[in-house]
């Protein structure tokens, strides 16, 4: 046992020089406020070999992986989070650039709605799908070590590059996320060619298993766009092409004047809203 202690404490110690030497902490327990921080624990489905046992994935992703100690994350937990109340919800965060933390004029709306954000903040466009994706999977395990959350109210969204990803997180890890809201970006899994372009096809990612998708269909999956927007095609048709395949919780938002960019505060809280809202009766 002491020798086990020991192991731990070791283990503990170098995580928290590499932190150190980041000028971050580790996250501790239940602290508040706007602030980076370091999470400790990998997801047991961030690392190659599940990834490529999920996906059948025959390619080597080892030299795209990643150590969580060189990796850290933005942090939003409203003033009124009580650890001892009601647990809280939890919106992972994937941004195009190297920067997760939270918009400015989004925190009330967490606030209302018992959110607390999380953006890792390595995870931009640049980046490999891979660590991207697995970086989001360490975000949403680490929540419920350090917070009262409720794991079933834990969602994955994004903008643009992370709209992509935020896409695919849902769909793909229905099992972590209880629902997904990319933004100004989507791809799926299915073939869907671009009617402007019928010989392009809208970005995919590795078909989920069918227990999977069999979850994720049941779970909502909120695309916003506007009618300005460069990606605007691919997340309609997206939308479209995942209500022919049987999600039953499909919203699609095309904002009026809206572009290639972050939706109103008004707009980004009209979709959070349908991504928490109750299941309708018809999709139970």
């Amino acid at each position: 046992m002491l020798t086990r202690t020991l192991l731990v404490l070791a283990g503990l110690h170098c995580f928290a020089v590499a932190a150190e030497a980041q000028d971050l902490r580790v996250i501790t327990e239940h602290r508040t406020g706007e602030f980076d921080a370091v999470l400790p624990v990998r997801s047991p489905e961030s690392g190659a070999e599940p990834w490529a046992a999920r996906f059948q994935f025959r390619g080597n992703l080892d030299s795209w992986d990643y150590d969580l100690a060189d990796e850290s994350f933005s942090f939003y937990v409203p003033p009124d989070y009580d650890p001892n109340g009601e647990p809280y919800g939890v919106l992972v965060w994937v941004s195009p650039f190297d920067d997760g933390a939270i918009p400015p004029g989004l925190p009330p709306i967490l606030d209302e709605r018992r959110l607390i954000w999380i953006g890792p903040n390595n995870a931009g466009n640049a980046r490999h799908l891979f660590p991207r994706a697995g970086l989001v999977l360490d975000a949403a395990e680490n929540m419920g070590r350090f917070y009262n959350v409720d794991p079933e109210r834990i969602f994955v969204s994004g903008l643009s590059g992370g709209g992509k990803v935020a896409a695919f997180q849902a769909v793909a890890y229905p099992d972590v996320f209880a629902g997904g809201y990319p933004l100004i970006g989507a791809m799926t899994y299915l073939t869907v060619p671009l009617e402007s372009n019928p010989l392009q096809v809208v970005q995919r990612f590795p078909r989920p298993t069918e227990e999977m998708l069999e979850r994720a269909r049941q779970q909502p999956l909120v695309i916003l766009t506007g009618n300005g927007d460069f990606n605007r095609e691919e997340c309609r048709l997206t939308a479209a092409a995942y209500e022919q395949d049987g999600f039953t919780s499909v919203h699609f938002l095309d904002i009026e004047g809206m572009g290639h960019e972050m939706p109103s505060t008004a707009d980004f809280a009209r979709g959070l809203d349908l991504l928490l809202a109750p299941p309708s009766i018809d999709n139970e």
